[in-house]
């Protein structure tokens, strides 16, 4: 796009870009707004270098797309409430990493897009990696889409991850969490609301099972839908820098953190979009 505000630079041929001379500290005007939204749109996840954002800023800048989710099981940063607190410390051992996913999928409205911006991070390591979910789909033959259109998956987080949440929150925290939380169902194909693109709709952090299927059935077919989204040629990675922000969109992409710095410190701000529609 001619004449925007800013420049684009692609980091992969799946997904991703970085945008530059674009200052987030500063309120967007409608007309930068809307030609950052249109890249965000077509790339799913922008990256910003050299940012120096107050909490408020930070706000700011997400709210321009949406209601602010508190996904209340995080800490939050001490005096902001909305800001969700990320030290990766935790999971600074190799193999301790997060394993690919969509935030808060075990919601029946699952976050529509975040905004992750570095404080404080390793001198080596700590990358995040998304993958693009609609290419992933679009690249299966006719009738495997066909197939997957007609399924639906069953989200569970505390049949997935609750091990590694009770020891991250405690015991309290964690059960509080975990009355709740009940499973939930999404298509496992979903359809963009604002693209209309159709992408698949799964993670193995959180999906449980296919609801359709044998537990046999639905184990082989994840382990392969997650083999073939997460092939590098659908991938993009980021290294990240004090200031470094990152905003994807998050009804099309899956990504992780990769624990790969012993034990130095990553430390993130995180602000979450709600989304007020139910995947379908």
């Amino acid at each position: 796009m001619s004449g925007r505000s800013f420049e684009l630079l692609p980091l992969s041929g799946a997904l991703g870009a970085e945008i530059r001379g674009l200052d987030l500290a500063q309120a967007l005007d409608d007309e930068t707004f809307a030609e950052l939204h249109a890249c965000w749109l077509e790339h799913m996840v922008l990256f910003f270098r050299d940012q120096r954002l107050t909490p408020e800023q930070h706000l700011t800048f997400g709210k321009r797309f949406g209601e602010i989710d508190p996904s209340a099981y995080i800490p939050s940063v001490p005096g902001h409430e909305e800001i969700r607190l990320q030290d990766m410390n935790d999971y600074s051992q190799i193999g301790n990493d997060i394993n690919w996913h969509c935030d808060n999928s075990f919601r029946e409205h699952p976050q529509k897009c975040s905004a992750l911006y570095a404080i404080e991070v390793p001198r080596k390591g700590g990358d995040t990696a998304w993958a693009n979910m609609c290419l992933a789909y679009e690249l299966l033959s006719a009738p495997m889409r066909a197939f997957l259109d007609r399924l639906t998956a069953i989200h569970d987080l505390v049949e997935t991850m609750g091990p590694g949440v009770l020891k991250q929150y405690g015991p309290e925290r964690w059960q509080a969490f975990r009355d709740r939380t009940p499973p939930v169902e999404h298509p496992v194909v979903r359809t963009h609301p604002e693209t209309g693109r159709k992408s698949l709709f799964v993670n193995p952090l959180m999906t449980s099972r296919i609801k359709e299927l044998t537990e046999a059935e639905s184990r082989e077919l994840l382990d392969y839908l997650y083999r073939h989204a997460t092939q590098e040629e659908l991938l993009c990675r980021f290294r990240w820098e004090a200031g470094s922000l990152a905003f994807w969109d998050n009804r099309c992409t899956i990504h992780r953190g990769i624990a790969d710095f012993y034990t130095e410190r990553r430390i993130m701000h995180r602000v979450a979009i709600t989304d007020p529609d139910r995947p379908h």
